[in-house]
C-alpha cells in the first residue's frame, strides 16, 4: 500500500535502525530451562517440507491467486485520504468537562471508560442496594434465601452452558487450521505488508528476547514494520533496543506524554503510524509461532471481510518455574483451547486476549482503535467488534509468553484485568434498552454470560465457600437455618453445582493440559481451587481500584524468568553508551473541540461498510461448506443400518409380547426398582434420599421421564422404556466394536444377531430391571476404550471415562470395569512405549471421571446413612441377604472357586446355548493367537469383564445363583438370579463375530461364505431352541424364588381402598401395596424417615391400614406389634394372604366401597416352587 504522506499536522518521529551487523544471537539466547518447544509443536513449522496432497494443492492455488490479487489491489488503491482523515480525527484533543482527552484515536464518549459510572447506573445501584437492605430487614432469612436461590440457579445455568460449549468444542472445534506445508508452498508469494506493534515500558531486560522472536518470524523482512512503542521517560528501553543494531524495518516510536498512560493509548499512537493492511499486537516477552503472520493472512483470505480480527492462542514458556506458573498455564490452556473456541461456536462475544490479536488495519481504524481509558482494552474491543456485526476467528497458532511467577505481581496483573472487565461491563450496560430496540437480545445474553457472570462469580464464590464452611464446622446446630436458606430444589441445585460444577471445571483444566500435552501439569491442576481463591482476592482488589483510581494501569513486570540471568558485557556497554541519546517526541497538533456528540465523529458503521468492498475470500463460503460436508460425510454401512432396524423392531415386538402375556412385572425386583424411582417425588417424605443405599441410582434416574405417569408406573412400561433403548444401544456398539476388531461388517452383523435374538436378553429388555442399562454402559465403555487403543485420541479416552462413570452408577459390574481399565491403560501405554508422564496423565484423566461415580456413592452412603460402606454391610445389603443363605447352607459357591466357575459357566451356557458358547471360546482363542501381546488384544479382553466379576462375586459370597443342572443333588432350590448369565451374551456375540471373520482365512473354495451361513443358522436355531425349552430368565420370575405370591392384599385394596395411610415393612414383605393403584405417598415404610418411626410407635393415630407378616422375623412392623399387642385392638383383620401376610383396617373408619379390580390382576399367576 502507498506510504503514509507526511503532512504539516503530523511529523513522524520514528527512527530507522542503522543497517549494521547484528548482535550475535549467541549473546541473547533464551534461558535453556524455558519450555520453548525444541520439536515442532502444533502451529510451528517442520524443517522438512511435507508432500502436498491434491486437496492442499488446490488450497495453495486459491491462496496464491488471492495474494496476487491482494497485492494488485493494494498497489492500485490510494487510501491516503482516508488515512489522513483518520489521523486528523485521532490527533484531536477533546475537552470533556475540565479534562483534555488526547488518546490518539477518535474519542467516542458513549463507548469510552472515561466515565466509570453514569448517573443512571448510580441511581440503579443505589435502588438495588436499598431494596435489598429493606428486604433483609422485613423478610430476614427469606430474603437471603431468595438471593441464594437466584445465585444457585445462575450457577447451575452457567455449569450447563459451559458443559454444552465444551462438548461442542470437542466435537467440532472452530479453530482455523492452516497447514505448515501449505504455508511453505507459498514461500515465494507476494505477501502484504504487516505491522507489528510492541508497547513497551521499562522492558529493557526482555527486549533481546523479543527481537530474537521477531527475527525468527517467517515473513519477508521488506514486508514487515515492527514498531516499538515507548514512553517518553523510558530511555533505558530505547537504549536497549538501539544497542541491538537492528535492520530498517524495526522502528522506535516515542509516545507523547499524557494521561492516561496506558497500553491502549500507546497502541493507538502506533496505529496511526501503521503502514500495513494488517496489524498485530505483541507484548515484549512474546515468542510467536514463526509462521503466525502468514497463517493470519491466509485466515483473513479464507473469510469474508466481516472477519476483521484473528485471535492466535496464548500460552507460556516458563511453565515449571513455580506452582503459580503451572496454574497460570493450565488456566490459559483452558481459556484459549476450550472455552474461547466454544464461545466462537455459540456466536458469543469474544473478549480478545491482550496480545497476538491480528486485525485488518482499516477495520481497526474504523472502530476507533482502542479505548485508552479501559485497562482491558482487548476485552472492550472484542465486544465492540460484536456490536458492529464484525467477527473474530481463533487461529490454531500459539504465541508463548511469560507466566507471571510472583504472587504480588500476579495479583496486580489479575486485578487490572478484572477491573477492566468491570469497566467494560459498565460501559456496555449504559443503555441496556438499546439491545431490545435493535433486536440484539442474543448479544445481550452472551454479554451477560461472558462478562457479567464471568466477573460476578469471583465475588460470589467466597460467599458460597463461607456458607459451606459454616455448615461443615457447625453441622446440625445450623441445619434449621440452612433449611430456610436452601429450600429443597435449591439445595439439590446447590449440591449439583458443588459436586458436578466444581468437578467439571477442574476436569476441564485437566483436559486442556492433556490437549497441550503438558502432562506434568495434571497433578498440580487438581489443586486449582486455591487458584480460584486468589482470583477472588484479586477481584476485590480490582473493585477497590475501580472506585478509587479506575484508569490506573497496574504495570506487569516482565522478564522475571530472566531475573538471575545477565546480558553479555558487550551488550551492557552498548546500552550504557546508547542511553545518552534520547528520541525526539512527536509534535501533536492541538485541535481543541467540544465533547463528541452523535454525528461529530465519522460513523463506525459507514466506515465498516466500506470495508466490504475488499477482495472476496480465496475460498468462498460455498466451497468451504462443500469441503466441510465432504470431510464429515461417511460411507453409510448398510449392515449397521440393518442392525439398528432389526434391533428396534425386535425390541418393540418382544416388549409388546411380554406385555400382552402380563409378564413384565413378575420380578419383585422390577417392582422395587420402579418404587424407588417413583418415591423420589411420590412418597410421604419425597427427595433424593429415597434412592436408597444398595442399588445404584442410574436405572432409577433414567426412569424419571416416565415414572410420573400412573399408567406407565403400574403397568411396568416406565421401566421397559428405559431397558429397550439400552438394548438397542448395546446392539449398535457391539456391532461397531466387532467391526473395529474384525474389519468386517458382515461378520459383525452375524455376531450381533446372537445378542439381538437371544430370548433371555429380549425378556430382560422388556422389564424394569437394571441388566440392560449395565449392558449398554459396558458396551459403550468397551467400544471407546478399543477406539482409544487403536487411534490414541484424547476424546476417546474421555468418552471411555464418561461411559465408565455411567457404568459404575448402573450396577456393581461397572466397578470391576473401572478397576480393569485402570490397570489396562498403563499396560497399553507400556506396550506403545509411551513416556511415564503421558501414562500418568492418561490415568489421571480416566480415573478422575471414571471413578467419580464410585467416590460419590461412598460419599452418598456416608451423608445419608452415616456409613460409607452401608451399601455393602447394611441391613438391606447383598452381603446381609447372602449371610442368611450361608447360614442355611445354600450358598454353594462360597469360598469354592470351582463351584463359582461351574455355576456361572452353566448359567451362561444355558442362557446363550452350549454350541454358541463353545464357538465363542474358539473365536476368542483364535483372536488371541493371531494378535498375541498387542494392545488390541487387551482391548478385546476387556469385553469379557462379566466373567471374572461374577465368578469373584460368587466366590466371595456377594452373589448367589441357583440353577437346575448346577444345583447340588437333593437341594430344594430352583431358579434364582439366573439372569446374571445374560451379561455374557454381548461378549460371546463379539467372540462369535471374531470367529466368523477368522473362518475366512481357511483356504477352501467358498468356505468363507458357507461358514457364515452356518454360524447364522446356528444362532437362529439356538434362539428357537431356548424359546422352546424355556427362557430361564423368565422362568426365574414365574416359578422360583423371585416369583411373587398371589397378591390377595393388593387385589382387596384395588377393589376397596378409599384413602388413608398404609403402614408396611416393604423390604420384609417383598412387595408394596401401591401396586393396587394407590399413590405411594400414602405408604409409610422403612424409607419414610421420622414418619416411619412415629407410625411404628402410634399406628392408631397415623395410619388407616397395616400390612404385616407375623411369621417373618425381620418384619419391623411385626416386631413392634409383638411388643405391644394392644396396638392391633384398633384394627380389624380383613385379608390373609397365602404367605401369611395380613391386612388390617382401622376400626371406625367409613365403610369401604366395592369396585371392579383392574385387568392386570386377572392375568395368569405362577405359584412359587
Amino acid at each position: 500500500m502507498p506510504a503514509i504522506p507526511t503532512t504539516p499536522a503530523l511529523q513522524m518521529s520514528a527512527t530507522a535502525m542503522p543497517d549494521i551487523p547484528e548482535t550475535p544471537w549467541s549473546d541473547i539466547l533464551l534461558d535453556s530451562t524455558l519450555d520453548v518447544p525444541t520439536t515442532p509443536m502444533p502451529g510451528m513449522p517442520n524443517t522438512a517440507l511435507a508432500s502436498i496432497d491434491p486437496h492442499a494443492s488446490q488450497r495453495v492455488k486459491f491462496y496464491a491467486d488471492w495474494l496476487a490479487k491482494q497485492a494488485r489491489y493494494e498497489s492500485q488503491t490510494d487510501n491516503s485520504q482516508e488515512i489522513n482523515n483518520y489521523i486528523q480525527e485521532a490527533t484531536k484533543r477533546v475537552k470533556v468537562g475540565e479534562r483534555e482527552v488526547a488518546i490518539f484515536a477518535p474519542f467516542r464518549a458513549k463507548l469510552s471508560a472515561l466515565q466509570t459510572f453514569t448517573t443512571g447506573q448510580v441511581v440503579v445501584l443505589c435502588l438495588i442496594g436499598l431494596l435489598w437492605i429493606a428486604g433483609v430487614f422485613i423478610f430476614r432469612l427469606e430474603m437471603l434465601a431468595a438471593v441464594i436461590s437466584v445465585i444457585t440457579v445462575l450457577y447451575t445455568f452457567n455449569v450447563l452452558l459451559n458443559v454444552s460449549l465444551a462438548l461442542r468444542t470437542f466435537r467440532n472445534s472452530p479453530e482455523e487450521h492452516v497447514r505448515d506445508d501449505v504455508v511453505q508452498a507459498l514461500k515465494n508469494a507476494d505477501w502484504p505488508v504487516y505491522t507489528i506493534l510492541c508497547p513497551l515500558y521499562r522492558e529493557a531486560q526482555v527486549v533481546p528476547q523479543f527481537v530474537q522472536a521477531m527475527q525468527a518470524l517467517d515473513y519477508p523482512p521488506e514486508k514487515l514494520q515492527v514498531l516499538f512503542l515507548t514512553e517518553e521517560d523510558d530511555s533505558e528501553t530505547r537504549a536497549a533496543i538501539r544497542a541491538l543494531s537492528l535492520p530498517a524495518h524495526f522502528r522506535i516510536l516515542v509516545v507523547p506524554d499524557g494521561k492516561p498512560r496506558t497500553k491502549p493509548r500507546a497502541c493507538n499512537y502506533g496505529l496511526i503510524h501503521a503502514k500495513g493492511p494488517y496489524v498485530v499486537i505483541y507484548d515484549a516477552e512474546d515468542i510467536p509461532d514463526p509462521l503466525q503472520l502468514k497463517k493470519a493472512v491466509l485466515t483473513f483470505a479464507s473469510h469474508a471481510p466481516d472477519v476483521v480480527c484473528v485471535q492466535a492462542k496464548l500460552n507460556f514458556y516458563n511453565i515449571r518455574q513455580n506452582l503459580l506458573t503451572r496454574w497460570f498455564t493450565a488456566e490459559y490452556s483452558t481459556w484459549f483451547d476450550l472455552i474461547l473456541p466454544g464461545l466462537q461456536l455459540a456466536g458469543f462475544s469474544l473478549p480478545l486476549g491482550g496480545t497476538s490479536n491480528h486485525f485488518r488495519t482499516a477495520a481497526l481504524r474504523a472502530l476507533g482503535g482502542w479505548d485508552a481509558y479501559n485497562v482491558t482494552e482487548d476485552c472492550d474491543l472484542g465486544l465492540r467488534l460484536k456490536r458492529y456485526r464484525m467477527n473474530t476467528v481463533i487461529l490454531d497458532s500459539t504465541t508463548l509468553e511469560e507466566a507471571n511467577p510472583q504472587l504480588k505481581n500476579w495479583l496486580r496483573q489479575r486485578s487490572r484485568w478484572i477491573k477492566g472487565y468491570m469497566q467494560t461491563y459498565l460501559v456496555h450496560m449504559r443503555n441496556p434498552l438499546e439491545y431490545f430496540r435493535r433486536g440484539r437480545l442474543y448479544d445481550l445474553f452472551s454479554f451477560q454470560v461472558v462478562i457479567g457472570s464471568g466477573t460476578g462469580v469471583m465475588f460470589i464464590n467466597p460467599l458460597m465457600w463461607v456458607l459451606l464452611a459454616v455448615y461443615m464446622i457447625f453441622g446440625h446446630s445450623v441445619i434449621n437455618v440452612y433449611h430456610i436458606l436452601f429450600p429443597g430444589p435449591i439445595l439439590y441445585l446447590g449440591a449439583f453445582c458443588l459436586i458436578f460444577g466444581n468437578f467439571f471445571y477442574v476436569y476441564l483444566y485437566l483436559l486442556a493440559c492433556m490437549k497441550r500435552k503438558k502432562y506434568h501439569l495434571l497433578p498440580w491442576t487438581l489443586f486449582i481451587p486455591i487458584y480460584w481463591l486468589l482470583m477472588s482476592i484479586a477481584a476485590f482488589y480490582g473493585l477497590f481500584e475501580l472506585l478509587v483510581k479506575p484508569h490506573y494501569w497496574q504495570k506487569t513486570v516482565h522478564g522475571l524468568h530472566l531475573k538471575d540471568k545477565h546480558a553479555p558485557a558487550g551488550t551492557q556497554q552498548r546500552v550504557v553508551r546508547a542511553s545518552l541519546v534520547d528520541e525526539p517526541t512527536m509534535q501533536v497538533p492541538v485541535m481543541l473541540g467540544k465533547v463528541s456528540k452523535a454525528g461529530t465523529v465519522p460513523s463506525v458503521t459507514m466506515a465498516l461498510n466500506a470495508i466490504s468492498t475488499l477482495l472476496m475470500p480465496a475460498i468462498s463460503p460455498r466451497q468451504k461448506q462443500a469441503q466441510l460436508v465432504a470431510k464429515r460425510s461417511k460411507v453409510r454401512d448398510l449392515w449397521l443400518v440393518a442392525t439398528v432396524i432389526i434391533a428396534c423392531v425386535t425390541s418393540i415386538f418382544a416388549c409388546w409380547y411380554f406385555f400382552q402375556q402380563h409378564e413384565i412385572l413378575l420380578y419383585q425386583d422390577a417392582l422395587s426398582h420402579m418404587r424407588i424411582s417413583r418415591s423420589v417425588f411420590d412418597s410421604i417424605t419425597p427427595g433424593l434420599s429415597q434412592l436408597g443405599s444398595v442399588w445404584l441410582p442410574l436405572p432409577h434416574i433414567l426412569m424419571w421421564p416416565f415414572i410420573w405417569s400412573n399408567s406407565l408406573w403400574h403397568s411396568g412400561l416406565a421401566g421397559s422404556f428405559v431397558s429397550m433403548p439400552c438394548y438397542v444401544i448395546t446392539a449398535i456398539y457391539l456391532f461397531r466394536a466387532a467391526r473395529r476388531l474384525t474389519g468386517s461388517s458382515i461378520a459383525s452383523f452375524i455376531g450381533t444377531l446372537l445378542f439381538i435374538f437371544n430370548p433371555n436378553v429380549l425378556y430382560l429388555q422388556s422389564i424394569p430391571l437394571s441388566e440392560t442399562v449395565c449392558m449398554a454402559t459396558l458396551a459403550l465403555a468397551g467400544y471407546y476404550f478399543l477406539s482409544w487403543v487403536q487411534d490414541g485420541e484424547l476424546k476417546q479416552l474421555i468418552i471411555t471415562a464418561a461411559c465408565t462413570f455411567l457404568a459404575t452408577l448402573a450396577r456393581y459390574d461397572g466397578w470391576a470395569l473401572f478397576v480393569l481399565l485402570f490397570c489396562c491403560i498403563p499396560l497399553v501405554g507400556l506396550m506403545k512405549r509411551q513416556k511415564f508422564l503421558q501414562i500418568e496423565a492418561n490415568l489421571v484423566v480416566f480415573s478422575a471421571l471414571g471413578g467419580l461415580g464410585i467416590a460419590l456413592w461412598f460419599v452418598w452412603n456416608q451423608i445419608i446413612f452415616g456409613n460409607p460402606l452401608f451399601f455393602q454391610a447394611g441391613l438391606y445389603s447383598s452381603q446381609a441377604q447372602q449371610s442368611l443363605q450361608l447360614t442355611a447352607g445354600k450358598l454353594y459357591s462360597y469360598h469354592n472357586l470351582w463351584e463359582a466357575i461351574r455355576f456361572y459357566t452353566i448359567d451362561s451356557s444355558q442362557t446363550i446355548g452350549v454350541v454358541l458358547f463353545a464357538l465363542a471360546g474358539v473365536g476368542i482363542a483364535w483372536f488371541v493367537l493371531k494378535h498375541r501381546f498387542k494392545p488390541i488384544t487387551v482391548a478385546a479382553l476387556v469385553f469379557l469383564i462379566p466373567l471374572p466379576f461374577y465368578i469373584a462375586a460368587l466366590y466371595s459370597g456377594n452373589a448367589i445363583i441357583w440353577l437346575p443342572g448346577a444345583n447340588p443333588a437333593g437341594a430344594h432350590v430352583g431358579f434364582y438370579n439366573v439372569r446374571y448369565g445374560t451379561q455374557m451374551v454381548a461378549p460371546v456375540a463379539l467372540c462369535v463375530a471374531m470367529l466368523a471373520e477368522r473362518m475366512g482365512s481357511i483356504p477352501f473354495p467358498r468356505f468363507h461364505a458357507f461358514s457364515r451361513f452356518i454360524i447364522m443358522g446356528v444362532i437362529l436355531a439356538q434362539s428357537f431352541l431356548i424359546m422352546s425349552q424355556g427362557i430361564i430368565s423368565l422362568q426365574d420370575g414365574q416359578y422360583s424364588y423371585s416369583c411373587g405370591p398371589q397378591k390377595t392384599v393388593n387385589l382387596y385394596l384395588a377393589e376397596h381402598y378409599a384413602g388413608g395411610k398404609v403402614l408396611q415393612d416393604v423390604y420384609a414383605s417383598q412387595f408394596d401395596v401401591s401396586d393396587s393403584g394407590m399413590d405411594f405417598k400414602n405408604v409409610v415404610y422403612e424409607g419414610s424417615g421420622q414418619v416411619w418411626l412415629q407410625a411404628l410407635q402410634h399406628p392408631d393415630s397415623l395410619v388407616d391400614w397395616i400390612v404385616v407378616n407375623p411369621t417373618n422375623s425381620i418384619d419391623l412392623v411385626a416386631r413392634r406389634l409383638k411388643t405391644d399387642p394392644l396396638l392391633l385392638s384398633q384394627f380389624t383383620l380383613v385379608v390373609r394372604q397365602s404367605n401369611n401376610i395380613l391386612l388390617y383396617h382401622h376400626n371406625g373408619r367409613p365403610s369401604l366401597p366395592t369396585r371392579s379390580a383392574p385387568l392386570m390382576w386377572k392375568g395368569p399367576h405362577y405359584s412359587c416352587s
